[in-house]
């Protein structure tokens, strides 16, 4: 990405509260936020197959879901404390939990067809699956 030019900037001041439209900015600036951007229905696409994604292990402490073993290879924590590593597999993950947790983890291993999808996952983690709520603000 080409950086912008500053030196003959146009300041555009946000006054009272009110927000600057993004139709209002230069357009090298627009070209700028835009540049590698989805359209709302490609988004809406990708977070539908995010959410169909069986996820065949499921480790939780106590009830509450710490991470996810995705069909598709991917690992999710639910929190950064309990990242170990990008490159550990998942029997070292497992691992760590169990190190981390002792007697209170559990761990649930599912076939792939009966397995909770990631949009379920979300829902019990949250109440809601992922959705694009808010998609960008240009």
């Amino acid at each position: 990405m080409a950086p912008i030019n500053i030196s003959n900037s146009n300041i555009i001041p946000i006054s009272s509260g009110k927000l600057q439209l993004a139709d209002a900015l230069p357009k090298e600036v627009q070209e700028q936020l835009t540049r590698g951007l989805h359209s709302l229905e490609e988004r809406r696409a990708q977070i539908e197959y995010q959410n169909s994604i069986p996820q065949t292990t499921v480790i939780e402490n106590n009830g509450e879901i710490l991470a996810v073993f995705g069909e598709n290879g991917w690992k999710r924590t639910f929190s950064n404390s309990d990242v170990f590593g990008h490159n550990l597999s998942e029997t070292e993950i497992l691992n760590a939990f169990k190190n981390k947790y002792g007697s209170s983890l559990t761990i649930n291993k599912y076939a792939s067809d009966n397995a909770p999808t990631m949009g379920e996952i979300l829902e019990m983690k949250y109440g809601r699956p992922l959705t694009p709520q808010v998609d960008y603000m240009v």
